[in-house]
Parts: C-alpha cells; structure tokens; sequence
C-alpha cells in the first residue's frame, strides 16, 4: 500500500467520524432573504449556480469526484445546511456527484440533459449543497456541471472554487497531496463579523447615510407593456459582444474623467433605466463583493450585498457630467456598502408589491474574477472565449443558460482578457425575447453616443428603437365586475393573525402589511399560522405578497375554499353517477342472466 493510498484510507475514516459533528450558526443578512425565496418556491433553480467546461485531454472523471471530496473538506460552507432559524455545519457531508455515459448521445441531448440537471432544485435542509454531474461524451473527454446553491456561493467563491478544484483534481491524478494553504477563515466568523460592524460606529456610519441617500417613497418602476405571458415564472438571457472600438473607448473615456470602465457602463444603464421607465430618479442595485478583509479572500460562501446606485437625470447634465456623478456615488457607496441591504430593507421598509424587489428592480453588474481570471470566459461561454488549460486537461467554454428571474432587468458586463462581453438577464413575464434584444440594441447605441460625444446632454443621446414608458394607467372594469365582498368569518381571522404577527391593534381590512412595518420574516409567521385556514388548497407565501391587505387575502381564501368544496361536490356528483350507473349495469345484467337460463330451459 503506497503513501498516498494510507492517506486515502485514513481521510475516509475520519470522515465517517466526524459525519456526526453538528456545530449550529447563525445567518448572515445575504442567506436570510435567500432562505425565504426558497421557502416561497422551493422547486425554483433561480438561486443555483452553474458553471460548466468541456475537458479534454485525458479526463479522468474518478480524480474529479475524489477532488469535489476534497474541496468540500475544505470549506465549511459547503457542508452546510439550513432552517430558516439557522445554519448547521456538518463535521463531513458527501457531496452529490454522478457520471452518466453519454457517448452515444447527440449533442442536442446532452445540451438538454445538462440544462435539466442544473435545474435540478437543492433540499436546503437536507443538503448537499453542491452537485457535480460528469457527462462522458468520449474517451477521456467529459462535459462537467457544478452546481452550488447561491445561499453558499458567490462568484466570487465560484472562483475560488474552480482554481482549487484544479489544483485538487491535479494532485489525484498524480496521486499526491495538494499543494494548497490550510486552514481557511470558516464564513461563520463573517457572520460574527457582520454583526460586530452592525452594533458598532461604522454601522452606524453606514445606516445614516443609506437612510439620507434612499430618502423618499420607493414605488416599484412601470417598464413598457410588451405583449408577454403575465404568468411566466422562469427567466432568460442573452449574451451579445462588445466591439473592440466601444471596449476601446469606454477604457479611454474613464481613464480621461479619473473614473472606471465599470463607472461608464453603469452611467450608461442608469440612463437606458431612466428611458424605460419614464423616471429622472433612478435607482439601480449593483453588487459588492464585501469582502473587505484579506483574510475571508479564499472563504467559500455568500458575502455578496447589493448596493443602491441613485441617479438624478431631470436636469439634463452632459453625459461627462452625468459620469462625475455616478464615480462620486460609487465612492461613497464603496464607503458604506457593508451595511446589508436585507437589513435597510426592513429599515425603510418601502412598500411591497407582489414579488419585486423592494427598492430597485433593475441591476448592473461588471464582473473581473481577480482570484482565476480564465473564469470570466469559461463563466460567459459565448462564441469568441478560448479554451482554458486547466490541470493539464483542455478546458473549454460551454454554454449554460442559467435561470434568471431573480430582477426584471440585469445587466452583466463581463471583462474576460482584453474584451467586454455583455450579458443581459430579464424576467419573461415582463420583457420578450423581442424586447430584451431592443435593451440591448438600445443600450450599445446610448454608449456609443455617450462615447464619441461625452458633453452631449443625457437627454439627447439617441435610441434607436422608441419604447414608451408605462402611464399606469388601468382600464376600468365593466359594468357588473365590482370586487367581491370579503367573508366576514376569513377577514376577523385574517387580521387576528396580523394583529399578532405585527403586534399591533389597530389594523383596517385595506391596510397594506407591509406598510404596516411588516417585512419577510414575519410574513412566514402569517403564512404559518393561516396553514389551517388554506388546507383544502395550500396558500403560497408567493399569494401573501400578492394579496398584501386583509380583505384582498381573505377573498382569496374565500374563492379558493368555495373552488375546493366545488371541486369536492362535482367529484361527489361524479361518484353518485357511477354508483347509479354501476347499480343500473348490475341490474340490467341479472335480467340478461336471467333471460339466457330461461332460454337455455326450453
């Protein structure tokens, strides 16, 4: 037995021992929302992960699977698993990892095959919270899926992820131990972290100011009505190249303002927002990285927090102008862009409506991977990235289209070497696939403007396709179609439960709960205690958003017991018509029996 196989030996013992080992956390601000989303549609891959590669050259699908051990050894957050109270690291938890053969496959099938096994939804209380699918499409040659869920993983990790795998999987192929530093920060000191500068003068630093900056009333945006299908739940997204010229130019344009490509790109969508949607105040998320200490730079886990970008553009400033104000924002945010935005959100609490986000519906993001740079093109997959040497294996781009419903509207600018390659994610049910390639023929047009003449007003830079912003307003329902009136019975016990969820008396049948002071986490309580009043036909936490008031709430639970106990009686009418048909086919065959014998007789 050789060194390497004692190691081996001894690592799968002290596995199975430490199987066992529970240590209890608390959440993080970014896991608590996640958590939620999931409660609320637990067969979603919204929030999975993907990264895909075709490797070649040798593959060795054994050496990976004994890697991906390896790897979640490494990082507790990857033996994680969660309730909506708190998050367990497990002393050991096998991750979920398959090869299926698929050498006689098309590649269509194997395009299909791979898309359905990212979709796959993750058990978060279950675990495992990372799955790797090999699919063996020749001989030392395999298209490979890792798939983590974003509750643990951000891209950030996705890059950590990959170098080390790398390293990893080199080290079993070679049969040796890896040459990687021990001992990573476990992301359960981030979180003691977090709420150390929560409770401490910089959080408080960073409340006031995010307080002063989203001042105001928050309505969600009105985007353009395009023909869609209102009860589309999935996502989509497109991918669209850069030319070398307007990559070009938005690199010079920054480094003559002193400002960043990433300050540029972003001034341009807030414009392209503010075009859409008819508004001169535009507010844009954008996500921070938030790790500030070099320590947590090789932690696997969910450290990312969206940070609010707000743009006045009703006073018709230049584009250079405009692009001042945007590095100004951005350096102020940078200064505070640790304060969680799951947090302010219940702070301000601004009014909900249905399932958008509170605060910003639309999002930018520029994505450089600082910790595996060959990432960004293996990550953007789109028909210019190269393959990638990769553990003396041949990595090549492979494209997954990952599930994007997350926001109506994102916008990725994805740096890969000396290019820009543009991603942009969008909800179906509120833009077409007609649309979105408008967005993007819009927003190369706005740059390109912006670029040749950066002192041209924002107002005046050109969009070639028109779009007419949502009036709001509503038809009026015909004649005969006034709402319907509550019950009584489920509105009392509908605003019970707010009264005390909210703890609060004085509560009216149109009061809206969010403006209430409710937020996320107590509408799982409502949803918890109403189980009993829905359970002929099972109330979502989706249908608490959508019904925000007690009367609206009540009459859903009206109509959809009165639908079930329909239900019910024409499944029972349906039972008594085959009784009787049965007695009456019973009845008609003794007289036929009784015919025969007759017969037979004579």
């Amino acid at each position: 037995m050789t060194g390497y196989d004692v190691r081996k030996k001894l690592e799968a013992a002290l596995r199975s021992r430490a199987a066992e080992a529970r240590t209890e956390h608390p959440l993080s601000f970014a896991q608590r929302p996640l958590l939620l989303l999931h409660r609320m549609n637990p067969g979603s891959a919204s929030y999975n992960v993907g990264f895909t590669a075709r490797f070649a050259g040798g593959f060795d699908p054994a050496a990976l699977h004994r890697a991906t051990g390896s790897l979640v050894g490494r990082h507790a957050a990857l033996r994680t698993t969660f309730t909506l109270d708190g998050q367990t690291v497990h002393g050991w938890l096998e991750p979920s990892f398959a090869e299926v053969d698929a050498r006689q496959w098309s590649a269509e099938r194997v395009d299909e095959e791979v898309r359905a096994a990212y979709l796959e939804p993750f058990d978060l209380a279950a675990g495992p919270l990372v799955r790797v699918r090999v699919f063996a499409v020749a001989e030392g040659e395999g298209v490979v899926l890792l798939t983590v869920h974003h509750v643990v993983c951000d891209f950030w990790s996705l890059g950590v992820i990959v170098a080390e795998l790398e390293q990893l999987y080199l080290a079993e192929a070679e049969r040796r131990p890896a040459q990687l530093a021990a001992g990573n920060v476990p992301y359960s000191d981030f979180v003691t972290r977090q709420r150390s500068m929560i409770d401490g003068p910089q959080g408080g630093a960073a409340r006031s100011y995010w307080h002063e900056r989203l001042s105001g009333r928050h309505e969600p945006v009105r985007w353009p009505r395009f023909e869609t299908d209102p009860a589309a739940t999935e996502g989509a997204s497109v991918v669209f190249p850069i030319t070398t010229d307007v990559s070009d130019g938005v690199v010079a344009l920054a480094k003559a303002e002193g400002a960043t490509p990433y300050a540029v790109l972003l001034t341009a969508f807030q414009i392209l927002v503010g075009r859409y949607t008819g508004r001169r105040d535009v507010l844009v998320g954008s996500p921070f990285a938030g790790r500030t200490d070099p320590s947590l730079a090789e932690c696997v886990g969910n450290f990312v927090n969206p940070v609010v970008l707000r743009a006045d553009l009703g006073d018709g400033v230049s584009f250079r102008e405009q692009l001042g104000r945007t590095r100004s924002a951005v350096v102020e945010a940078l200064q505070h862009h640790e304060y969680p935005f799951e947090l302010l959100v219940s702070e301000l609490a601004p009014r909900r409506v249905d399932d958008r986000n509170p605060i910003f519906q639309a999002m930018f993001s520029y994505q450089k991977p600082a910790r595996y740079p060959a990432l960004a093109g293996l990550y953007i997959a789109d028909e210019d990235a190269a393959d990638v040497p990769w553990a003396g294996l041949t990595a090549r781009p492979y494209r997954l289209d990952q599930q994007d419903d997350q926001l109506e509207l994102v916008l990725e600018v994805v740096h890969d070497g000396d290019r820009l390659v543009g991603l942009l994610k969008y909800r179906k049910a509120v833009f077409t696939d007609a649309a979105a390639r408008d967005v993007i023929t819009n927003y190369l047009a706005l740059l390109r403007a912006a670029l040749a003449e950066p002192g041209l007003g924002v107002a005046d830079l050109p969009m070639p396709v028109a779009v007419e912003a949502d009036s709001g307003t509503r038809r009026a329902p015909a004649a005969g179609t006034a709402r319907s009136a509550a019950p009584i019975a489920l509105e009392r016990r509908v605003l019970a439960v707010w009264k005390e969820v909210l703890g609060r008396e004085a509560i009216g049948s149109d009061d809206n709960f969010f403006d209430l002071g409710g937020n996320s986490m107590l509408l799982m309580r409502v949803h918890e205690l109403l189980a009993d009043d829905a359970a002929e036909a099972p109330l979502t936490v989706n249908e608490l958003f959508r019904y925000p008031t007690p009367a609206s709430l009540a009459r859903r639970l009206g109509q959809t017991t009165a639908t079930a106990a329909a239900g019910r009686d024409r499944a029972s009418s349906r039972r008594v018509q085959l009784a009787e048909g049965t007695a009456r086919g019973a009845r008609l065959r003794a007289r036929q029996r009784s015919g025969a014998e007759g017969s037979r007789d004579v």
